[in-house]
């Protein structure tokens, strides 16, 4: 079968593979229809992240089960699923805590589209995508909805929901500060969306990157043009602060800028592989500030993001940049975008 892979910066190549087999009788085998990047794969393909090639790309979509195994009980060939990026077995102690991004069944990297087991589970630009503990990682796609957008909570959705929704729920009219500046963007994008449909107070973010100001700005926010000195000097605080940067030194400057009692998420730290990042840890102490970052537990948080597409009340479209075929994939991934959609024409 035919499998999309980052071979190096700004060089992706369609690459001939073995077609998998049903991965146990609980398993599934799934057919990718709709795929959307995750704001990963645009930093390291545009360079920003370094990674060894060949790496399976796609973690984040809709695809149509072709084959079950006996023991799966909830679904059946036919049925449109929503796909998750991380392996998550379901019945472990972390699952059973909903803390499914690190399950203990499997290696902590086990994923799609992700080295170094990338190349066990493959991504979701390929023909066939092994499923295990298929009645555990597949979502139902509810009748009626438009898998375009679907496809992005199998991570980036989930992962803008979950730096506001719990925040706000404790501290209802939260003022919200999202920052991005890293390109592609989407989680912090997605991050406004969800705060201004969860009823925060103020809604401001900051970025220097016209395009996804304005992205921000259909949502309802208030936008800041950053400088060259980003957050250094800003004296107004807000209850709950947003890093989606990849700037190492904003995360401190957001810190400063929580107010007391305030809660801030990274939700970009996985830029920060080259090094620690220092904290201010008294000011945050002194001040009851939390500090959240890690893997989204997307098969946790997915069925809330879901629920609020369905009913209206959050889109996520705004924040696609486009959407292109099966076929031209290859030729748009290596372009800039801030969520790029691939979709089959079957």
């Amino acid at each position: 079968m035919q499998q999309l892979n980052y071979i190096g910066t700004r060089d992706v190549q369609w690459r001939d593979v073995p077609t998998p087999v049903l991965p146990g009788s609980d398993g599934a085998l799934v057919k990718p229809m709709v795929v959307s990047t995750c704001d990963m794969d645009g930093a390291v393909i545009q360079g920003a992240v370094p990674l060894k090639g060949p790496v399976p790309l796609g973690h984040e979509g809709v695809g149509e089960v072709l084959e079950v195994g006996p023991d799966v009980k909830g679904l059946k060939p036919g049925d449109r699923v929503i796909m998750p990026w991380k392996i998550a077995c379901g019945h472990c102690t972390h699952c059973g805590r909903g803390h499914t991004a690190q399950c203990i069944s499997v290696p902590r990297e086990a994923a799609y589209g992700w080295a170094p087991t990338a190349p066990e589970w493959g991504g979701f630009l390929q023909d066939v995508v092994p499923v295990p503990w298929a009645d555990t990682m597949l979502t139902a796609l509810p009748a009626g909805m438009d898998p375009l957008k679907a496809s992005g909570l199998g991570d980036n959705i989930p992962d803008g929901y979950r730096a506001i929704a719990p925040h706000i729920i404790e501290r209802r009219g939260a003022d919200v500060l999202v920052c991005g500046g890293t390109a592609p963007g989407s989680i912090g994008l997605f991050a406004v969306g969800f705060a201004k449909a969860l009823g925060a107070g103020r809604v401001v973010y900051a970025d220097h990157d016209t395009t996804r100001l304005a992205i921000a700005e259909s949502y309802g926010a208030e936008t800041w043009e950053l400088s060259k000195s980003w957050l250094h000097g800003i004296r107004e605080r807000f209850d709950i602060t947003v890093d989606a940067s990849g700037r190492p030194e904003t995360v401190a400057e957001l810190l400063r800028m929580t107010g007391r009692a305030g809660v801030c998420t990274s939700t970009t730290a996985a830029i920060y592989i080259g090094g620690d990042v220092p904290v201010p840890m008294f000011h945050m102490y002194r001040n009851s500030i939390s500090l959240h970052t890690g893997w989204v537990h997307t098969h946790s948080v997915l069925p809330e993001p879901l629920a609020l597409i369905q009913s209206g009340a959050f889109d996520p479209t705004p924040v696609t940049s486009r959407v292109v075929s099966w076929e031209d994939a290859a030729d748009a991934l290596i372009e800039p975008f801030t969520k790029l959609i691939v979709s089959r024409a079957d």
